[in-house]
Order: C-alpha cells, then structure tokens, then sequence
C-alpha cells in the first residue's frame, strides 16, 4: 500500500512538474499596414496584378507551429484603377455587397523544415479558404519569413504563402476564358505580439 502510495505521488508530481514546464502558445495580431494579398490573372493577352490591403485576423505559435485566422476585406481590393474596381466589387464578380470579406484558417499544420532560401522555415498547411460565399478545403506551403524587434521593442513575425485556386471553384465565372480561371494569390503577413 505505502508502495503504491508512492507511485501516485511521483506520478502526480511528475505531471504538475510537465504542466508547469510547457510552454504557452503565443498570440500574434496581423499588422494591416504591412500585411496584404497580391493576386495576378491573366487578361486577354497579360497578367495584371490586383491588390487586397488591410487584412485581419491571428496567428498563435505554439511549438513552433503557426495557426492561422485571417480575414480580408473585398472592399479594400485596389486595381489602380476606379472604374475596373468599381466593376469588380459588383454582383458579377466579387459582389462585395452579399460577400464582405474572404477567409482563411488552418485546420491542420505540419512543419516541413528550411526553407528553400535557408532562412526560414516551411509548413504544410491545409484549411478552409472562404471566397464569393463558398468554403474550400485548401493546402499551402506557408514560409516563415523572419521575426524580430519593431521600431517600439515589440515582437514581431513574418509569413508568405503563393497558391493558386480557380474561381470557377467559388461560384465566380463571368467571362472565364477571355479572363483566366486561375488566380495566383501571393499572401505576405507581418503580425505583431500580443
């Protein structure tokens, strides 16, 4: 009995001295200024580039591995243009009026290792992308592309991500053909510790 008695102690103890000893995830804020979403497809005979600015959203790290929440804002979509964003943003396309915002967040993270540059690291991660209303499952290699120290000592990180998705996939099929059906999407992310 006193042996058993023992072992429930060590065991217990051994497992507030684990709890005591993990690590928290950290919680990072999405800069907006810095952060935004590149798209280029092709038209006719070229391939014009269109910008999303002022996302939101989180990434927590924990372990190393990142999660991601983001949300982006149609409305903040800038062609350089007025009459091609007014065009865009309407109910032909993006319809920013009935669909707001695109989102993604991860559903599972693997880290992959270095980077291709060898100064960062890459994961696989797969989620749930958000565009024109519908939801599709999706995989990127998401890079972390540094952290640091901002201008005021506060934490801060970096993530990129290019894929491609067919918009024909979300429900938006005005002129495919003439207009490509595949858009790049360059995602750049610098989020700041909360």
């Amino acid at each position: 009995m006193k042996n058993r008695l023992v072992s429930l102690a060590a065991v217990l103890f051994a497992s507030v001295g684990t709890a005591s000893l993990s690590v928290a995830a950290d919680t990072y804020k999405l800069d907006s200024v810095h952060s935004g979403v590149v798209f280029t497809i092709h038209h006719l005979v070229s391939n014009p580039f269109g910008i999303f600015h002022a996302p939101e959203g989180t990434v927590v790290e924990d372990g190393g591995v990142p999660k991601l929440e983001i949300s982006v804002p149609v409305d903040k979509l800038d062609m350089g243009n007025d009459k091609w964003e007014k065009d865009i943003k309407a109910a032909s396309w993006f319809d920013v009026k009935q669909f707001p915002t695109i989102t993604f967040k991860t559903t599972s993270v693997k880290k992959l290792g270095k980077s291709a540059s060898g100064e960062g690291f890459d994961f696989e991660a797969t989620g749930d992308l958000m565009l024109h209303g519908v939801t599709k499952t999706v995989t990127v290699t998401l890079t972390k592309t540094g952290e640091g120290k901002g201008m005021q000592g506060e934490s801060r990180i970096g993530y990129s991500a290019t894929f491609k998705v067919k918009r024909s996939d979300y429900g938006m099929t005005t002129y495919v053909g003439p207009i490509g059906d595949e858009v790049t999407l360059m995602v750049n992310i610098e989020a700041i510790k909360q």
